[in-house]
């Protein structure tokens, strides 16, 4: 391990805040982040005028106790009221131990961007749950990384200039795998490929790295799959492929387990909030980090849903004192789990469902979840990305990338799958596209809804 500020920095707040935390119990966790909550709720009350107004007119006095039943008056916060409230939601300070302040622009696949202030703090616990991230997960640091996420443009040209830096195969050939993990730790070298190369190109890349673990977006790891699989292409096993970014289902693990001979690590994040759950060491489920944020899933009238039950992701960072984010629902929907067998108290997630917006809409206005049956699509070997998509009141496409032309048997299952769910409200149609387009931030979405923002 190096022993550097940085690293001895990044392990103390790792030791102090999540190491021994997440072995406490349930109610443990709760009671403390409710005198975390109470501290940001004090802040808030002080220092930033939406939410001085605010808890006079619902009559919650910051200098009472934080109870459960106190904290579910304050009303949620939606996207569109961060971007509409603006600097009404900036703190006028805020302690100067936090570090200097940040400026974080999100879209996400909402197509409501927001700007939130940070300061140095919420970078250090991104770090932070970062470690615990590789601490749970990763076998081996010393070993090759490639990453096909890629990066900006602008950060990638920055890349070029890193000492021991050198071009390789459309890529770049990196002397460590960056942050944080070599902030802590002398790594192995990085091999980075932009994802906007074609897969024959992503897979001599890989041929010649040889790596021990890839990192990329679930769509892109479903395109190079695909590809793999057409045109009969073996790699050598890697020890885990990460994901970032984008929804993980079962089909795509059992996909990467088939052809690569491993799992996939897969977490949960935002750009505005930062992690918000972790996959379990031990399976498939995701713990919450609530050492640094409050998650909630609540159902339509606004209780907390039990497990098993799906419903609406809203969360609330507890360290970011620049613009407190009280309940703020991020327009994801999570399936609330059981206890874990781990051991562990963090509150579990058993899967993270999906955008809120993925909801056809009848000619009556009542929302209808989508649900695709996503393993046998994606086991359709010609397919590469598919796509669903109400293009009208009473329009569906179920667009497709494909390799070779369907089988006969294959397009009597996707039209009797699309009879049986949309059968009695829609027309479809299947359409072909050479690729299905991506959100400005690369992510494939699996269903759009062009009526969605007349109803927002």
């Amino acid at each position: 391990m190096r022993s550097t500020p940085k690293a001895a920095e990044l392990l103390t707040l790792h030791n102090r805040l999540l190491e021994s935390s997440q072995w406490q119990t349930a109610e443990q966790i709760r009671a403390t982040q409710l005198v975390n909550l109470r501290g940001l709720v004090a802040h808030a009350a002080e220092q930033v005028p939406f939410y001085r107004d605010l808890f006079k007119k619902i009559g919650l006095r910051p200098e009472d106790p934080l109870t459960e039943q106190a904290w579910n008056s304050i009303p949620v916060l939606q996207r569109s009221d961060v971007r509409d409230l603006g600097e009404k939601l900036y703190a006028r300070t805020y302690p100067t131990a936090f570090g200097a302040l940040g400026l974080t622009t999100s879209g996400g696949s909402t197509g409501v961007p927001v700007r939130i202030r940070k300061t140095e703090l919420d970078g250090l616990t991104w770090e932070s749950i970062g470690l615990r991230e590789e601490i749970w997960h990763r076998e081996s640091v010393t070993g090759v990384l490639a990453n096909l996420k890629g990066v900006s443009s602008v950060a990638y040209a920055a890349l070029t200039r890193v000492p021991g830096t050198v071009a390789m195969n459309e890529g770049l050939w990196l002397p460590h795998w960056g942050r944080p993990t070599s902030s802590l730790w002398e790594t192995g070298r990085l091999g980075m490929l932009q994802p906007d190369n074609p897969p024959s190109v992503q897979v001599e890349f890989l041929r010649s790295l040889k790596p021990d673990y890839l990192l990329m977006r679930p769509a892109g790891l479903r395109l190079l799959l695909a590809h793999m699989r057409e045109h009969h292409v073996t790699l050598p096993p890697l020890s885990a492929v990460w994901t970032v970014s984008e929804n993980v289902d079962d089909s795509l693990r059992a996909d990467c387990l088939d052809t690569f001979g491993c799992r996939i690590v897969s977490n949960y994040s935002a750009g505005e909030t930062g992690y918000i759950a972790l996959q379990c060491p031990l399976g498939d489920g995701y713990h919450v980090m609530s050492e640094v944020i409050r998650v909630e899933i609540l159902d339509a009238r606004g209780r907390a849903c039990a497990p098993g039950e799906i419903g609406r992701v809203v969360v609330t960072p507890l360290y970011n004192y620049a613009m407190p984010l009280l309940r703020y629902e991020i327009g994801d929907e999570a399936q609330v789990g059981a206890p874990c067998v781990c051991g562990r108290g963090l509150p579990v997630l058993s899967s993270i469902v999906g955008r809120i917006e993925d909801y056809v809409i009848l000619k009556t206005g009542q929302r209808r979840r989508v649900d695709l049956q996503h393993y046998r699509i994606s086991a359709i070997r010609e397919i590469r990305e598919f796509q669903l998509a109400q293009t009208g009141p009473e329009r569906i496409e179920l667009r497709l990338a494909v390799s070779a032309p369907l089988k006969d048997e294959d397009l009597t299952f996707l039209n009797g799958m699309l009879a049986k769910s949309f059968g009695t409200h829609f027309a479809w149609q299947i359409v072909y596209l050479d690729a299905i387009p991506k959100t400005p931030a690369g992510k494939l979405l699996q269903f759009v809804n062009a009526l969605y923002a007349d109803q927002r």
